[in-house]
């Protein structure tokens, strides 16, 4: 034997070797299928969607309300507010509106700079805002134009407008309706398609639900007791996805 064999015989190994790694490495990257005996097929599933709308007349309005003051001191600015905003509150308590359904829903104190035009120093404060944003809930709309007025009067200077909604318990009664006229809604176009197909349903396997509620908002400067504020009707939707299992 040559001196050529034991390297011929160490490089016909070598080989060998690296061949087996590779087909490991392919081996092991197939998948796997592996069926199992009885394995229960999966259903035959149609998927449906519904809608319903319920329209109402809504039973809330809510006046977007605010006051804003401003000083040369912060302090000053926020004493200024506080005393003009509990006179608005006070004035409206006693149009009968109660304390309860009136509510903060922001409050800053940001300070005033001066405009310069020169960047190198910091500019300088010259004073003070103070706004307090309140929301006034008022289910009596006989009542909307008359507390407008008078929390223009007691010192309110900024009138976000008016949104006119629905109460929680309104809001659950009509949801509901419109849910019950979305699955009906989604049964029948089953039914249709079942039909159409050939196939017969065997019931619904999965139900997600969804609702969509938008408030109507009405911008406002003023307004006059003399002047009803009647609002026009409010829609709730719901949709609903169904699926059915079918035979």
């Amino acid at each position: 034997m040559s001196e050529n064999s034991p390297k011929r015989t160490y490089y016909l190994a070598a080989i060998a070797i690296v061949a087996i790694v590779l087909i490991s490495v392919v081996a092991s990257t197939r998948p796997i299928n592996i069926q199992t005996p009885g394995t229960t097929p999966q259903p035959k599933t149609l998927q449906v969607t519904g809608q319903g709308t319920v329209s109402a007349i809504p039973d809330e309005a809510v006046l977007l309300l605010a006051v804003q003051t401003q000083s040369t001191s912060a302090t000053q600015a926020s004493s200024d507010n506080a005393a003009t905003m509990t006179n608005v509150i006070n004035a409206l308590v006693s149009l009968g509106i109660s304390k309860s359904a009136i509510e903060t829903v922001s409050y800053s104190l940001t300070p005033i700079y001066e405009n310069k035009q020169d960047q190198t120093t910091p500019p300088k404060i010259l004073g003070y805002v103070a706004r307090n944003a309140i929301q006034v809930t008022i289910t009596d709309f006989g009542l909307v134009g008359k507390a407008l007025d008078t929390a223009i009067g007691a010192g309110i200077n900024e009138v976000q407008g008016i949104v006119f909604t629905l109460s929680d318990a309104s809001y659950a009664a009509i949801e509901k309706q419109a849910l019950q006229l979305a699955i009906q809604d989604a049964d029948a176009k089953a039914k249709g398609m079942a039909s159409n197909l050939g196939v017969t349903l065997v019931g619904p396997i999965s139900v997600t639900p969804g609702y969509t509620f938008q408030p109507a908002f009405e911008r406002l400067t003023t307004a006059s007791a003399q002047t009803p504020i009647q609002p026009g009707s409010l829609q709730v939707t719901a949709n609903v996805q169904i699926v059915y299992e079918f035979t």
